[in-house]
């Protein structure tokens, strides 16, 4: 028996945390998380807030003391500097007061500006604002550089609760006055802001570079007040495309800086997106206990837009919990504070949040008015980002009295704007990530015209988000940069070292500390392959129509493309005599939960019968195509991404397998791509493969690494929940891989041993290779698909890792017509709602590979060499990737029996164009 699945850490472009590698067969290792990490952390929030208010009340009123308005000055914009308004706040207003009596004009009115910024939370922002502007027309600001930038950043914190586009005329001044005066700091600062207003302008990807590029340089600098600020929007921005695990990291950070620099103020911000996260993540008891301690000291602090907030928080606490009236009250209260105090975008937040209770509660007058004032305030602001959630809770209303056109112009709409912001990005997972975000508007507007009747139009509206990351990088493989400047280079360097001193320590203490150096190095690299925003003059990827995916259809295939939703889920079943929409008897809740205990049973190496026949029944029986077909490619959704369907079972007890040939595909439009994509000449060479990777030589690494033992497990859990186990060798590999070898011949290249590094097949000429098969270890991680690997060797004379990650796998350039990843979970990632799934498998397709096979969780190691070598020798008989892994699959059963578990056989699929014989045979 061998295992495959690894476990290792990163950060953001990527913040490390981590994982577990097997290679088949897994063990358990480890231990759950406790909750009582969420009882230290709101324990350590009270003993915070005591100490920190009696400090700060002992150092304020200490500076308090002095008479001399510079020194108040001074101390006041220390404690502004580090956020930290209610310390900053008295002390500008003594300063004032002195100025004042001095009639020192000048200096009385920069004193002001601080004061009234400093008690910002407790005056309308538009009269702040009004007051700011109305001072940046006197000339004693016009003429005074420094006097003026002072006012353009405290109107530039003011204006983003307003009109983000006066937040950017603000800031894109002050950093032109702070360049001018040399104040590096405040143009980092403004850098940090004017990322804040493109992610509310909709363009994700230049947010995510200013906001990186911001985070660094504070921690250069040393500007800790910046450090909290920018950690805490990064959070809030990877909390907005569903990360929430990364997004716990960010706020983490935040709260630990703060409470290690005595003069910030409470990170209210980190402590909001941390109960959010918390909801996100199924734990609303907790995040209740974090929003009530938070909102006592916002009232405390009269920090109105954060006690709005936090209300909102509580609205969407009891929403989770199913207490819609508690909700109301919450949502209701927050929506009035927001409005009375004209905090436009908290009122259009409860607003909408609101019309999506009032309507599943069937008040569609209420659900109407509170989202048409919700729309009122959303306006007034001008986030584009948030116009896609607007126009869809329209879009449903609508649609729910009736008003069909208006409400399909409305998801028109909203979908045109998230293209829009998809334009931007320029890395498929955080491509994913966002349509994710924005599944809700794709599947209410499929809904919508699948019930007419329409399946061209319903098929489009899929299309438009169904693998859309992987289509944008098929169309513009040239997108990411391939070579290497001596900056990447260096921090690939810098990074690999980190990660093997990661891999290699059981210390909670040191592991924490090798994260946090992680985050700065590995973003670092994520901004140095990404720098520019190249990606804004990118045309979005069109959609193949019906008619193009038909023609791209076989007589004997049928394309079925899966959507899960409750109450009702649905199929549309594409053919080349038709198309057709047919309605699943179960909703999503209930398929995933039978899909899991399935694959859990599987996992057990139980054959799971009846549960195969109940999920038969659901997924297949509904499909009348089914009963002609004799292959299916499988468009699949949610949780679905991890079923195998060839284990199914018919009301007989047959397997699917027996009378179908099954392939995957991430949508209709990715396989229209690849079986219509430009037609190259074969690579000259038939097979590169990697075997038998000296593992327990590599200075006792992997004698730490954990393994997984089920799929709710490995969903649930990261590095940081186990203690470490043996990461062995793999010497049966080698067997695998010179049987396939032979079948293949003189032509094929084999690595072996000492020779299978990461540098050695790198080294290789990999774009001239018809076939790449790896035989190692592997990890998948489903909360940071883009840190998953394959794990192969480390050269003691190459600076690798020996990890072959997602961000590296990328950017190669492959002409596979297949990758087989004979490895552990290299199939699973994490489910990124309509686009799709995230894994490795998508990773080889974005390279090259016009198909992959993977496996959806650790296979027995005998069985799996078996089934590889079977596999490989109907290849070179001519027979095509989706029928040769059948046939070899039907000879394991044909030699064992029916009755072996599927575990055995079935965790191998065919991903991507799979139905055209490759020339194994050297030519």
């Amino acid at each position: 028996m061998r295992l495959r699945r690894l476990v290792i850490a990163t950060f953001l472009d990527s913040f490390w945390c981590g994982f577990s590698v097997t290679r088949r067969v897994p063990r358990w290792a480890g231990f759950a998380f406790a909750s009582g990490a969420v009882v230290l952390i709101i324990w350590t929030y009270y003993a915070y807030t005591r100490h920190h208010q009696a400090v700060l009340a002992n150092r304020v009123g200490s500076q308090t003391e002095s008479s001399d308005p510079q020194t108040l000055l001074a101390a006041a914009d220390h404690f502004y500097w580090l956020n930290n308004g209610p310390a900053a706040g008295p002390l500008y207003e003594k300063a004032e007061k002195l100025f004042l009596d001095k009639a020192d004009a000048r200096n009385a009115l920069r004193a002001k500006i601080g004061r009234l910024r400093s008690n910002a939370g407790t005056m309308p922002f538009v009269d702040l604002s009004r007051f700011l502007g109305e001072q940046l027309q006197t000339p004693i600001v016009k003429d005074d550089k420094e006097l003026r930038l002072r006012c353009l950043v405290a109107k530039g914190y003011t204006d983003i609760e307003i009109d983000y586009r006066a937040t950017k005329r603000d800031w894109l001044e002050a950093r032109e006055l702070a360049n001018d005066l040399g104040e590096q700091q405040w143009v980092t600062r403004a850098d940090g802001e004017l990322g804040l207003v493109a992610f509310l302008e909709g363009n994700p990807g230049h947010a995510a570079r200013l906001l990186g590029g911001a985070l660094l340089s504070t921690m250069t600098s040393g500007d800790v007040g910046g450090q909290i600020r920018f950690l805490e929007l990064l959070g809030r921005g990877f909390e907005e495309v569903n990360r929430h695990a990364e997004a716990m990291r960010f706020f983490n950070r935040a709260i630990k800086l703060a409470e290690e620099e005595r003069d910030a103020e409470l990170p209210f911000m980190a402590y909001e997106g941390k109960a959010q996260a918390l909801v996100a993540m199924g734990k609303p008891n907790d995040a209740r206990n974090v929003i009530e301690n938070a909102l006592v000291k916002a009232r405390s602090q009269q920090k109105r837009g954060h006690e709005a907030q936090l209300l909102i928080l509580l609205g969407s606490v009891a929403a989770s919990t199913g207490d819609r009236t508690q909700a109301i009250q919450y949502l209701e209260q927050a929506g009035q504070f927001a409005s009375s105090v004209q905090f436009y975008r908290m009122e259009a937040d409860a607003m909408f949040e609101l019309a999506k209770l009032y309507r599943d509660s069937g008040d569609l007058a209420t659900a109407d008015s509170r989202a048409t004032q919700g729309l009122a305030a959303s306006q007034r602001v001008g986030d584009r980002y948030y116009v896609p959630r607007n126009l869809t809770v329209l879009a449903g209303l609508k649609a729910q009295r009736g008003r069909i056109d208006e409400a399909k112009a409305l998801y028109d709409q909203a979908e045109d704007v998230v293209e829009g912001m998809l334009i931007s990005v320029d890395e498929p997972y955080w491509n994913s990530s966002v349509a994710a975000s924005q599944s809700q508007t794709y599947l209410q507007h499929f809904e919508l015209v699948a019930r007419t009747g329409d399946v061209p139009g319903a098929f489009h509206v899929l299309e438009r988000v169904r693998g859309r990351s992987l289509a944008w990088a098929l169309q513009d493989r040239n997108a990411f940069p391939t070579s290497e400047s001596e900056q990447t280079a260096s921090l690939e360097t810098d990074v690999a070292g980190l990660q093997v001193r990661l891999m290699q320590t059981n210390s909670a203490t040191e592991r924490e500390q090798l994260l946090d150096k992680l985050a700065e190095y590995e973003r670092r690299l994520g901004l140095a392959w990404t720098k520019g925003d190249a990606a804004n003059t990118r045309l979005p990827v069109q959609p193949a129509s019906l008619p193009k995916v038909q023609e791209v259809l076989k007589p004997d295939e049928v394309l079925v493309e899966y959507v899960l939703d409750d109450p009702t889920s649905f199929c549309v079943v594409v053919s080349q005599e038709g198309a057709h929409i047919r309605v699943l008897p179960a909703g999503r809740k209930e398929i995933e939960s039978l899909s899991q205990q399935f694959v859990g049973e599987i996992r057990t190496k139980a054959t799971g019968a009846e549960l195969s026949k109940r999920l038969y029944a659901m997924l297949v029986k509904p499909v009348p195509e089914a009963a002609t077909a004799t292959s299916f490619i499988i468009a699949p959704d949610a949780i679905l991404n991890l079923l195998p369907f060839e284990a199914l079972r018919d009301a007989q007890g047959e397997y699917l397998l027996k009378s179908r040939v099954i392939s995957y595909v991430p949508s209709g439009t990715i396989l229209n791509m690849l079986r219509h994509g430009e037609k190259q000449k074969p690579a000259p060479k038939p097979l590169l493969a990697v075997g038998d990777v000296e593992y327990e030589n590599q200075g006792g690494a992997g004698r730490r690494i954990p393994t997984p033992a089920s799929i709710r497990g490995r969903i649930e859990r990261g590095i940081a929940d186990f203690s470490g186990i043996g990461l062995h060798d793999l010497p049966e590999t080698r067997a695998e891989v010179e049987e396939i070898g032979k079948i293949v011949g003189s032509g094929a290249v084999i690595l072996l041993g000492k020779d299978a590094t990461e540098t050695g097949f790198k080294k290789q000429p990999l774009d001239q290779f018809r076939i790449l098969h790896l035989a190692v270890h592997g990890f998948a991680d489903t909360q940071y698909p883009e840190r998953s690997a394959l794990v192969l060797g480390a050269d003691p004379q190459s600076s690798d890792d020996g990890l072959l990650q997602v961000r590296e796998i990328i950017r190669l350039r492959l002409s596979a017509e297949l990758t087989t990843l004979s490895a552990c979970d290299s199939g699973v990632g994490k489910l990124q709602g309509q686009e799709g799934i995230s894994n490795l498998v998508e990773a080889f397709l974005v390279a090259g590979s016009k198909s992959v096979v993977a496996s959806l969780w650790s296979a027995d190691d005998t069985f799996a060499s078996a089934l590889m070598e079977q596999f490989y020798r109907r290849l070179a008989q001519g027979e095509d990737t989706s029928s040769a892994l059948r046939n070899a699959k039907l000879d394991l059963l044909t030699k064992y029996g029916d009755q072996v578990s599927p575990f055995y056989w079935a965790a191998f699929i065919a991903v991507g164009e799979t139905s055209t014989p490759i020339g194994i045979k050297q030519q």
